[in-house]
């Protein structure tokens, strides 16, 4: 194609990014070629109508009429037609858009544009006040519209803070980030899914020729293909009965698709929200999640885990992995990304109308751009070490950016493009990176160095009821032993496990059949083997084992009893999320201790379950006690080192060891322990040897206290 349009080799052709080296072509137009060559003499708008007869007259007789009458056809060339079937529609816009988008798309608008053109403006919802931002648009991705709120508040913060700006500029997405691992990640994604399709179509249409009678059609549809490749994924299996499904099945109505997490409730209809599973096993689960429709079932459910471990593995499946243990509360508590909404250019097109409703002068430019003059006035080792690369680990990158932007004007812009663009054609070897390009003024890199320094980075404190109150799966317990689980005799279980089998006499005999199999527990408990009870004759298939010892004193003070209608314990489970801990401060002996609250108390203070109803955070706590403070997930702390005050953002509340772990406010990362206290200075008491405080900060990032 760049041969005949005389294009250098250095063009991209927008299927070429995508890792598509297929050029597909007007499939239906070639279909209809192949039995009726004089397709090529009709006019478009014919071409059109004979597509639409054959598309929408479903009826074989009628259809061969509506040729030969109509059409003129021969008998002969009526009935080829006829029995021609066409790859599955994909197209998401009705004729009539079609119709209405595709003169300005011809002129070369982007869809954006011509959309607008065609009179499908993106609608807004006006300002309740001219001088502030009203209420954002509301979309069907919540992500979204999480976005756009934040920007609210940051604008108005700032109008507060400095009055309403006279120019905002803001930074598009961009697409050219071709050297970053996550877009390479995607177009490797892309590549695999088109392979898959493809080998789908071959599979479909070789089961369809063997086997007639399933009247399977010539092009497997988007559900097929879909099936295909969560075949492929789930080794060929059942997601919940770990059956075997073979090819022939798989593309007939005994195999289902079938959303992890019900379409209803979590409006979740992404690929990691899918497995394929047999329909009798689809009509069990039902409209409930994996682990509410199988719990109950402990033989049926930890069979479900084994199985998830074989082909649910590595990063890759991990989200899939973890919807089956998510329940309903989990469900209705969780954003989902909608991948129709999932690029981030429609945040952007959305921020950039929402932000013209002040009025301002909203101007925009390219990511590409940013990034061209960090690097032009050396801003990317401000925070990192290298100059060329930005340091992402460090939340003012942001901040760096920001300063960036606000300098680009449109002339600015246009001048960057111009310049690019006459490097290219000119073919003098020249790159963007050897051009020397003045800063705004001669000491912007050391003025933004020295902000930088005093930036306090804001964080949105967790001090919703949300996350799971306890853990989905319990553990029995045996006084005098300790705390036990289930587990089924599987080629994953280890010779520890195995010593640590309560019944003294399963346990020889589990020992006894390992060493005929040399200890390896993969030969000694595969598929085809079975262990046997003393009998000879009854299967060992669950064993259970001593998860740790403990009393039961213990357990009622750190987990939650589960009892059955009689009132007796069976099963303990462990609470899920702390919600905050509560610092206060002994008057008589001086001592200082955090006493941590879970989400279950914290639910329960607050819809009075159990007691009066009261508030989350409990600052009365007896005579000659000191409520010092309360610290939630994300609040902002600072303490004081070597006279210098340092801040810091509460990362994890840890109940076990009666410490807070605080991680520097401007970290993006987790795992860092560069960026973190040490464990003997986050102990609450250490922490108010240190002068431990609390900070409110509003979005800008200013202390209000």
């Amino acid at each position: 194609v760049k041969n005949t349009l005389g294009l250098k080799r250095n063009i991209k052709i927008n299927l070429q990014e995508g890792g598509n080296k297929k050029l597909k072509g007007n499939v239906t137009a070639a279909t209809i070629r192949k039995v009726f060559p004089e397709w090529g003499s009709y006019n478009q708008t014919q071409q059109y109508a004979l597509v639409e007869d054959l598309l929408t007259i479903h009826k074989k007789s009628v259809l061969k009429e509506r040729l030969r009458g109509h059409w003129g056809l021969s008998s002969e060339q009526a009935i080829q037609l006829c029995m021609l079937e066409f790859e599955p529609g994909h197209g998401n816009l009705s004729c009539k858009a079609i119709n209405k988008l595709l003169p300005y798309l011809e002129q070369g608008m982007l869809f954006n544009e011509a959309r607008v053109a065609a009179g499908y403006g993106y609608e807004i919802k006006e300002s309740s006040a001219a001088e502030r931002l009203g209420v954002p648009p509301e979309t069907a991705n919540p992500i979204v519209n999480k976005g756009l709120h934040e920007l609210r508040r940051l604008v108005n913060a700032i109008i507060a803070e400095y009055g309403k700006p006279d120019v905002i500029r803001v930074e598009m997405a961009r697409d050219l980030e071709m050297n970053t691992r996550r877009y390479q990640e995607n177009l490797k994604q892309q590549t695999a899914n088109t392979k898959a399709n493809d080998q789908a179509t071959e599979a479909f249409q070789e089961v369809g020729e063997k086997n007639p009678h399933l009247g399977l059609r010539h092009y497997p549809s988007h559900t097929d293909k879909l099936k295909y490749r969560l075949w492929l994924d789930q080794n060929k299996r059942c997601a919940y009965s770990n059956q075997s499904i073979n090819l022939t099945s798989l593309f007939t109505g005994e195999v289902e698709i079938d959303h992890i997490l019900p379409f209803s409730e979590s409006l979740d209809d992404s690929y990691m929200n899918k497995v394929i599973c047999l329909a009798a096993e689809n009509r069990s689960k039902g409209q409930q999640t994996p682990v509410d429709a199988f719990n109950g079932n402990p033989e049926k459910w930890e069979q479900i885990r084994q199985s998830l471990n074989e082909w649910c593995k590595g990063p890759k499946l991990k989200s899939k992995r973890d919807r089956f243990f998510m329940t309903a509360s989990d469900v209705q508590k969780r954003d989902f990304l909608s991948s129709q909404l999932n690029d981030t250019r429609y945040i952007s097109r959305l921020a950039v109308a929402y932000l013209k409703l002040l009025g301002s002068d909203v101007t925009t430019c390219k990511g590409v751009i940013t990034a061209q003059v960090r690097h032009w006035w050396g801003l990317d080792s401000l925070l990192g070490e290298k100059n060329s690369e930005k340091d992402r680990t460090d939340h003012r990158h942001h901040a760096v950016d920001a300063a960036v932007i606000s300098t680009i004007d449109r002339g600015f812009y246009q001048k960057i493009v111009r310049t690019a663009r006459e490097l290219e054609n000119t073919g003098s070897g020249l790159g963007m990176n050897d051009l020397k390009v003045d800063a705004p003024w001669d000491d912007f890199r050391d003025d933004l160095a020295a902000k930088l320094e005093t930036m306090i980075v804001a964080h949105t404190p967790s001090r919703k009821l949300s996350g799971a109150l306890h853990e989905a799966s319990g553990t029995g317990f045996i006084e005098g032993q300790g705390t036990v689980y289930r587990k089924l005799l599987s080629p994953d279980m280890t010779l520890k496990q195995v010593g640590k089998i309560i019944d003294p006499q399963v346990r020889i005999m589990v020992l006894e059949h390992l060493e005929i199999y040399d200890n390896d527990p993969k030969k000694a408990f595969a598929e085809n083997i079975t262990v046997f009870h003393i009998d000879g004759k009854t299967p060992i298939r669950r064993v259970r084992l001593l998860q740790s010892k403990t009393t039961s004193k213990k357990l009622a003070e750190n987990k939650f009893p589960v009892r059955n209608r009689e009132g007796k314990v069976f099963k303990w489970l462990a609470y899920g999320n702390l919600h905050h801990v509560e610092i206060i401060h002994d008057l008589n002996s001086g001592n200082v201790k955090g006493e941590f609250v879970t989400m279950m108390e914290a639910s329960q203070r607050a819809k009075g379950i159990g007691m009066p109803r009261q508030p989350i955070v409990k600052t009365e706590h007896g005579p000659d006690k000191e409520f010092l403070m309360a610290l939630h997930i994300n609040d902002l702390v600072s303490i004081e080192q070597d006279g210098i005050r340092d801040y810091f953002r509460v990362q994890q509340l840890d109940a076990p060891n009666k410490r807070v772990k605080l991680r520097l406010h401007t970290a993006s990362t987790l795992d860092n322990s560069h960026e973190t206290l040490k464990d003997q200075d986050s102990t609450i008491h250490a922490l108010i040897e240190i002068k431990l405080r609390l900070h409110k900060v509003n979005p800008i990032g200013k202390l209000i206290e």
